[in-house]
């Protein structure tokens, strides 16, 4: 998002739950890949197939992948194919096979023996990135989601209310997963949060299906947002994650039309971090937003998909004279900001002051709601931006993530 790029590496916030610097090439075991599910005990009971017949079309509405360039999904009579190109950096592509339930595991080919094998809908989710929750919420399915990584960054007050009376308990806190606790609990599917992890071997080889969950390297904005189709597949709600997605799409579309011919407002992006400035390129996703938004900055005609790495004395020689400065840190004041460096001073969105930063929604333990849902709605992040580069644009506008620092 604002200030990161994302592309190169996780950010922070996914890499809470898991060894920090594990890159390790994922090492699926052979023995459980295509080991098929556990029956249901009462599969009519539960919207299964109650009576298997290979010529029916079991998936009556099918998602179409337009925008999401990270990840496919096809559909056969009675299974899906979920393939995720990339499901961490530089890792290769991992299919998934996505068995309706009440179908027996012969239907699946021979040439998919070595996926992984998930019945759908499930009814027990582990979610490691705290990206994937919002896309629960926003199909009605929060009742299957059972694990997080770390409860402490979880700020959306529906799966709060689910940590807080125990529905959901937390799998990966202090950044090691508990994989005999994983394994314990036996949920349906564990969703990554796009890192590779040592523990994953381990917990496939003890039932637990690992999908390489990896929006984040995703290209573009509304390529992020359409994984909430992948998250259609796996709960059997397909037309909702149409329809959801279908008015993102249509929102994000209307404001960067809304701001097409509006001059473009210089801006300062990002931040220092430890004593280096991640700038993101105009091909990043933070680059599409911000240039949607009608914002330019010195990298913005950089086609790279990510960020670049520059010293503070570059970016002030070529940010520096820019009106607003959009921010991604713990900041909440201008003593702050200036705290942080007083060479922040010199910057004349400092001087103003004209200082946002995307802290303004916080949940009650820190986690910050502009990276959990934002990172898929970014229709409401696109709003935002506009507000601020062009507030004549939307005039009352009500900010969902960003907070002006200091008095306008």
């Amino acid at each position: 998002m604002i200030g990161s790029g994302g592309v190169t590496a996780a950010p922070w916030w996914r890499r809470v739950a898991v060894v920090v610097g594990c890159v390790a090439v994922f090492a699926a075991s052979a023995c459980s890949a295509g080991a098929p599910p556990a029956e249901r005990a009462d599969p009519a009971a539960e919207g299964c197939i109650s009576d298997f017949d290979p010529a029916v079309d079991y998936f009556p509405v099918k998602s179409r992948v337009e925008h999401a360039t990270n990840f496919s999904l096809r559909y056969e009579r009675a299974y899906q194919v979920l393939t995720v190109n990339q499901p961490y950096p530089g890792g290769a592509p991992e299919s998934y096979v996505l068995l309706k339930c009440g179908a027996p595991a012969s239907v699946v080919p021979p040439e998919l023996a070595g996926a992984p094998v998930i019945e759908t809908p499930v009814r027990s989710l582990y979610a490691e990135s705290t990206t994937q929750l919002p896309l629960l919420v926003d199909l009605g399915a929060t009742d299957v989601l059972t694990g997080v990584g770390d409860p402490a960054f979880v700020s959306g007050a529906e799966v709060r209310g689910r940590i807080d009376d125990g529905s959901v308990t937390g799998f990966a806190e202090n950044q090691q997963l508990a994989t005999e606790q994983v394994i314990a609990a036996g949920p349906d599917v564990l969703l990554s949060q796009g890192v590779d992890n040592p523990a994953f071997p381990t917990l496939r080889e003890g039932g637990i299906p690992v999908i390489g969950w990896a929006e984040y390297l995703d290209g573009g904005p509304l390529g992020k947002a359409e994984w909430i189709k992948a998250m259609g597949a796996l709960t059997g709600r397909e037309q909702q994650a149409t329809d959801v997605f279908g008015e993102i799409e249509s929102r994000y579309e209307t404001m960067a039309a809304t701001a097409a011919d509006a001059p473009a407002v210089p801006v300062v992006l990002g931040g220092l971090f430890q004593g280096s400035w991640s700038l993101a390129a105009g091909g990043s996703t933070t680059g599409t937003l911000v240039r949607d938004a009608g914002g330019t900055w010195s990298e913005a005609d950089n086609p790279a998909p990510g960020s670049v790495e520059r010293d503070f004395e570059r970016v002030y020689a070529a940010d520096g004279a820019a009106p607003v400065w959009l921010a991604t840190t713990s900041w909440t004041s201008m003593a702050d900001v200036t705290a942080a460096d007083p060479r922040h001073g010199e910057f004349a969105a400092v001087r103003s002051p004209n200082v946002w930063n995307s802290n303004k929604c916080l949940g009650p333990t820190g986690g910050n709601e502009f990276h959990e849902r934002g990172v898929t709605r970014p229709d409401e992040v696109l709003a935002d931006l506009i507000a601020i580069l062009h507030p004549e644009l939307l005039p009352g506008h009500e900010f969902v993530y960003f907070q002006r620092l200091g008095a306008p």
